[in-house]
């Protein structure tokens, strides 16, 4: 069973979103019985715990973690977003949901850590993409909406100028990028 409970915690981990037990169960080919022992098990071991409402399954930090986590979350939202931050802001509110490497794209940087910054800020959110679900799309939480005084990310100033331009210019870049490799072959 041991290695059950490797692999449940090992999949919550990669996807990073709560699953049911059914999701578990059919996910690692195995029984719901066995998926309930599994769980059992593992409600009692290390810093990371499995939380399970009896229908979900969430990885969380242990209770004996909690009062570090506390601080160093204090300590994380209490630094500036700064450019980066922004960028990705931006990025996902006048083009979003994204995915990360879409994000990645627009930026010409990776975004992993300001997007996971930034979700630990409850300002973006991952929800599942409905065009591959190995991947997830980030969108504007409504936290970062009411932060902002909108009600919805059409009601920023400028959005569909914005829209349009950041379209325009995906599309030339794209052409571009086309003919550069035509020209190449």
């Amino acid at each position: 069973m041991n290695d059950l409970r490797i692999k449940i915690e090992a999949l919550l981990f990669a996807l990073g979103r709560p699953l049911s037990r059914a999701e578990l169960a059919k996910q690692l080919g195995v029984s719901a019985e066995d998926v309930a022992a599994a769980l059992q098990e593992a409600s009692q071991s290390g810093g990371v715990v499995l939380v399970d409402d009896g229908t979900v399954v969430e990885l969380r930090a242990a209770p004996q973690a909690a009062e570090m986590i506390e601080r160093i979350r204090k300590d994380e939202y209490a630094r500036e977003l700064g450019k980066a931050g922004q960028e990705v802001l931006a990025a996902v509110l006048y083009r979003g949901p994204l995915t990360r490497s879409e994000i990645d794209f627009i930026r010409g940087v990776n975004s992993s850590q300001t997007l996971r910054t930034l979700t630990m800020r409850g300002m973006v959110r991952k929800i599942a993409n409905p065009k591959d679900s190995r991947s997830f799309l980030f969108e504007p939480t409504t936290e970062l909406l009411a932060t902002l005084g909108v009600q919805r990310a059409q009601d920023l100033p400028d959005y569909n100028d914005v829209r349009e331009k950041l379209s325009k210019l995906e599309d030339a870049y794209r052409q571009k990028e086309s003919t550069e490799v035509s020209a190449s072959e």
